[in-house]
């Protein structure tokens, strides 16, 4: 009986390396081996995309400025006339306008969203919960909407002089470079809020402690601290500069209007003009892109040799300061009073201008505009366009975003190293540069010689839209990515499943949250986005952006601010719903390993 077991044993044993023998023979045709060799082949392809959707077309507008010749704009093989002409005139002012606006907002951004972040996550801040969401739902919301809710309020015949406040002083200071770098600043408040955050989460309470030991004040404690935080305060000082000084949507409106020229306008406007000038707008550009990589240049430079370590072993973890009721109310007042001013007085401005009638000096409320955009197909449609682009480009984006930030968290090579740089260097580009960069890459007869021909279709605002949010996208995910082990994946395989069935069941799981709320992002920010949609839409189909900026450009101000106040309100049902879907559908698992612990 025991021969039997062992010869059946070792039959089986045989047979097994047999099996594996096979294996072997055709391991060349095994899914991990076609995984591989689909990886290796997808490489070329997702590089071959990095150039078609930003680098050519980028290429493409910003070479005008030196050889206008090269796409037909001018005679001329080499030049520096249009760099030159850029320093002086018109073009001058408009750039150092948005420097010196760019370095106040950055100022402001840092000065407010630095107290707010502290206040959360150093003391016992009543409500300190949902200070991070109002911080994202700030950070969501397109510039040029508070914009046009501040002047909807302010100008003359807006909502502040209809209700019987003559207060000429206050449209004089909003209505000018006080109110743009007001409107940039509260926007750069989320950035240095989000950096200064997750510093802050990493510093352990042993250094205030030292301070306080030595006789030091809590202000004194703070001096303290605030060096070691160099590389988050420079970090903000940066993305807000990059954010204020590339913004299209405050320099179209707010600074439009108040005839306070910026940048980003300006190479607008060059495209636009009658006869356009694209090598002095792509003058403009060089300009811009130049000054987006000083601060980020100086950042590196300031940081560069010194260590900033903090994290060890013996880390305490923080223990939050009670506040006394005095200072509570200090505060909570504070804070409260920068959601007033980022969104409740823009959006008091916004919903009131919407139920006022275009004309007339009276404070007569009426839907009539909310009647029109919801029964007129003409503006209506916007609305479902803008919807589809959003969906379609955040799905892209997800993807893709995904694949980069799968690069990017493998072992540091060139190409990846190569690769980090790009997408840094794609996310502080100005979309009106982008924007501009396609009408040159994809309206070349040789395209449509080839059957390339994508130029003022839907399909060239969606590539646009894509390569907006590609960059943003990626390093989103990055971190996300960069936690997950391939162990999990590896041991889907051990028990059985395949390659897809493994990362579903492994890896999807604990991803699903950072790319659900990856979508969101860029769902959100397509949706209302402007200065790429202003340039690339086709013709007969503009995004809701630019059916709100046309209504406004043509004295229907009611019904363009009720189209504005309707696109906050689906985005919002957007959000919502996804999110909504997201805790019904997930299981608890899911939801809980991409949660994030709230103190």
């Amino acid at each position: 009986m025991t021969q039997i077991v062992g010869a059946s044993s070792t039959g089986a044993h045989g047979a097994g390396a047999s099996s594996t023998g096979a294996h072997g023979a055709g391991a060349s045709w095994s899914p991990a081996r076609v995984a591989e060799r689909m990886a290796l082949l997808g490489r070329p392809v997702l590089w071959l995309s990095i150039v078609l959707l930003i680098l050519a077309p980028c290429a493409s507008f910003l070479v005008l400025a030196v050889s206008p010749r090269l796409f037909g704009q001018g005679s001329q093989w080499f030049t520096l006339s249009y760099l030159r002409g850029v320093l002086s005139g018109g073009s001058a002012t408009a750039l150092l306008n948005s420097v010196w606006v760019a370095c106040a907002a950055a100022g402001l951004g840092l000065a407010v969203g630095f107290p707010i972040a502290w206040l959360t996550g150093r003391t016992d801040l009543p409500g300190r919960r949902f200070v991070a969401g109002g911080m994202w739902f700030v950070l969501l919301l397109p510039s040029w909407l508070p914009a046009l809710g501040w002047q909807r309020l302010v100008q003359p015949d807006g909502v502040m002089y209809r209700i019987g406040l003559d207060w000429p002083f206050v449209t004089h200071a909003v209505m000018g470079p006080l109110g743009v770098v007001l409107l940039l600043g509260l926007r750069s408040v989320p950035f240095t809020y989000l950096a200064i955050s997750v510093a802050l989460a990493g510093l352990g309470q042993e250094y205030e402690d030292a301070a306080r030991t030595h006789g030091a004040t809590r202000t004194g404690a703070l001096r303290l601290v605030a060096p070691i935080l160099a590389p988050a305060i420079t970090s903000a000082l940066a993305i807000c500069f990059a954010e204020a000084v590339s913004d299209f949507g405050v320099a179209s409106t707010l600074a439009y209007a108040s005839h306070f020229p910026l940048a980003t306008y300006q190479l607008y406007s060059d495209i636009n003009g009658f006869p356009p000038s694209f090598s002095g707008a792509a003058a403009v550009g060089w300009l811009l892109v130049a000054s987006v990589a000083v601060p980020i240049a100086l950042q590196a430079r300031a940081l560069r040799g010194r260590s900033y370590a903090v994290l060890s072993g013996r880390t305490r973890p923080v223990s939050r300061r009670p506040l006394s009721r005095r200072a509570k109310t200090v505060a909570v007042g504070f804070v409260s009073a920068f959601y007033v001013v980022a969104l409740g007085v823009p959006g008091f401005g916004a919903v009131s201008a919407s139920l006022l009638a275009d004309f007339g000096a009276s404070f007569r409320l009426t839907f009539v505009n909310y009647r029109q955009v919801l029964q007129s197909s003409g503006l209506s449609g916007p609305l479902e366009r803008s919807l589809v682009y959003g969906a379609i480009t955040a799905s892209i984006t997800v993807v893709g975003g995904f694949v980069f930030a799968t690069m990017l968290a493998k072992k540091r090579t060139r190409s990846t190293r190569l690769l980090d740089f790009l997408l840094l260097a794609s996310v502080a580009l100005p979309g009106v540069v982008l924007a501009a960069g396609y009408i040159f890459a994809y309206n070349q007869p040789i395209l449509s010689r080839i059957g390339i021909d994508i130029y003022q279709t839907v399909t060239l605002l969606v590539l646009g839209y894509v390569a907006s949010s590609l960059p943003t996208n990626a390093r989103v995910l990055v971190g996300a990515v960069s936690q997950v082990q391939r162990s999990l994946q590896e041991a889907g395989r051990a028990h059985g499943a395949s390659g897809i069935g493994a990362w579903a069941r492994g890896v999807f799981p604990i991803l699903s949250r950072p790319l659900t709320m990856a979508w969101l992002l860029t769902f959100t920010a397509i949706f209302l986005e402007l200065p790429i949609s202003q340039l690339l839409y086709a013709p007969g189909s503009p995004p809701l952006s630019v059916a709100i900026q046309d209504n406004l450009g043509n004295y229907h101000f009611g019904t363009g601010m009720a189209q504005a106040v309707v696109a906050v309100a689906m985005a919002l049902v957007a959000v919502a719903v996804v999110l909504g879907g997201y805790r019904l559908l997930a299981p608890v698992g899911w939801r809980r390993t991409g949660g994030v612990a709230r103190g």
